[in-house]
């Protein structure tokens, strides 16, 4: 296979495995990370399902011969492949990571190697037609917007409630 197809392939999972290595000994980020993670899958298949925008690989006829099977996936090498592209799961996913890193470590080089490799992975996807730019586009904002709101989340529960600290010794 081509490095170029395969970088992109498994580009979200290499910045996951990189993403936990990075926060491991911070518990309530990986926490907070992890559970994005999955919420973020389920964002995507959710608004896939949604809006059913064929990948652009597909052509009308096999689309409408895919849908009268009432399925919206099918197998590609044993592993099921699904007919609708929008959103990117990989510029989700590839996004998300990139700005809960960033927002977590505030390290800018780090966010510059996650963002070109961002980018890298989009390209790729349109590059062999998995998706089209505005299904990558769509995905990126959507990663943007998650990755940013599950942060928050997690910020805020480190930051917890504060309250006057009682005095030593006086009345309760």
């Amino acid at each position: 296979m081509n490095i170029l197809y395969e970088f992109g392939e498994y580009g979200p999972i290499i910045l996951i495995i990189l993403s936990w290595y990075l926060l491991w000994n911070n518990e309530n980020l990986f926490f907070y990370y992890n559970i994005g993670i999955f919420a973020n899958a389920v964002l995507n298949l959710i608004l896939k399902g949604i809006i059913q925008e064929p990948r652009p690989m597909f052509d009308d006829k096999k689309t409408s011969l895919i849908k009268t099977n009432a399925k919206s996936y099918f197998f590609q090498n044993g592993i099921p492949f699904d007919m609708f592209g929008m959103p990117s799961g990989h510029a989700q996913m590839s996004f998300f990571t990139t700005i809960f890193i960033y927002l977590s470590l505030k390290h800018k080089n780090l966010f510059y190697l996650y963002l070109i490799y961002s980018v890298f992975i989009c390209y790729q996807r349109v590059k062999f037609d998995y998706h089209s730019l505005s299904q990558v586009i769509v995905g990126s904002i959507v990663g943007v917007a998650f990755g940013y709101y599950v942060y928050q989340l997690a910020r805020e529960k480190i930051k917890g409630t504060i309250r006057e600290k009682p005095d030593d010794n006086g009345p309760v």
